[in-house]
């Protein structure tokens, strides 16, 4: 077992994991890590079952030693990671040797989300079933909390992965390019009028630096409701809500479980992973698509990675 301590936490990093099922019913958020496809990258790269947890690091700003040799693996964003001042490669297998520092700087601009594997794994208590930890239900991960200078994380093993394991080029992805993201319509969909959907569909929205593990606020043109008060309804990951001033959020896994304003849709779920890593300004662009099409190419996904 090593024993790796936080040096540095400076905005926001927590232990998450796929996060909690069937939960919102009790009032409880989703949670788990936003990018999933780094998540199951970085586990795969250190030899861990997919699911294991990892630290999510949001932005940078954050470094960590460990007593013991112990190997782990950064994907996602790209933070200028640094052992001791040498540069370390994202997405690709290392070994932290005790003594040395793992240093995230702050992000390239190419990702906001990066995720910090372990071999074996943290030892972190399950709640729900999950590891995933909310800071506002102070449930979940490290006490309840983002991680801080100071705290103490013990792994489950300490045996060193060799050799080192590297991601093809062809799959990292490019976090620097305009998005298209399909929407299945669905909740208020028809109730909009067709302006309102015809603007929703073919105009050019962007992301805001209004977003956090929440949602997404989007920059646009505005999306107008004439059909006045809605009931409060269950919200799925995905769902793009319109606020009372007509501005598309896209909700992430803290998003609230009911939600009252009317819902254009829901996009797909491989088409998140790479809106939580756009920059603010990234531009992007709605299509609707097939749910049926849109199904069966997450299961692919889940299968490929032996998720249920």
């Amino acid at each position: 077992m090593a024993k790796l301590t936080v040096t540095r936490a400076d905005f926001f990093a927590s232990i998450q994991d796929l996060g909690r099922r069937r939960t919102q019913h009790l009032g409880l958020a989703q949670s788990g890590v936003a990018d999933e496809y780094a998540f199951f990258r970085a586990n795969y790269l250190v030899g861990n079952a997919v699911t294991t947890p990892v630290i999510e690091i949001i932005t940078g700003f954050f470094s960590i030693t460990t007593d013991s040799p112990v190997t782990m693996a950064l994907t996602g964003a790209d933070m200028s990671a640094m052992v001791n001042n040498a540069p370390v490669r994202p997405w690709q297998s290392f070994v932290l040797m005790p003594g040395k520092v793992l240093e995230l700087k702050n992000t390239t601009g190419m990702g906001l989300f990066s995720y910090l594997a372990v071999k074996g794994g943290f030892d972190i208590p399950l709640c729900f079933k999950s590891a995933s930890t909310v800071e506002r239900e102070s449930l979940g991960g490290y006490h309840g909390r983002k991680l801080a200078a100071g705290d103490e994380l013990s792994t489950i093993l300490d045996r060193p992965l060799c050799p080192t394991l590297a991601t093809p080029p062809d799959q990292i992805p490019q976090f620097d390019k305009p998005l298209t993201l399909r929407l299945m319509p669905g909740y208020d969909h028809d109730n909009f009028s067709e302006q309102s959907q015809k603007t929703f569909f073919t105009s050019e929205y962007a992301t805001s630096n209004k977003m956090d593990r929440t949602g997404i606020r989007l920059s646009g043109p505005p999306i107008i409701w004439q059909k006045g008060d809605i009931l409060s309804k269950p919200v799925a990951l995905g769902v793009v809500q319109i606020t009372n001033d007509g501005t598309p959020v896209v909700l992430l896994k803290e998003r609230q479980s009911p939600g009252g304003y009317p819902m254009m849709g829901v996009v797909s779920r491989l088409d998140l992973f790479r809106l939580v890593q756009a920059f603010p300004d990234t531009p992007l662009r709605f299509s609707p698509a097939d749910p049926v099409r849109l199904r069966a190419e997450l299961i692919r996904f889940y299968n490929f990675w032996g998720v249920a």
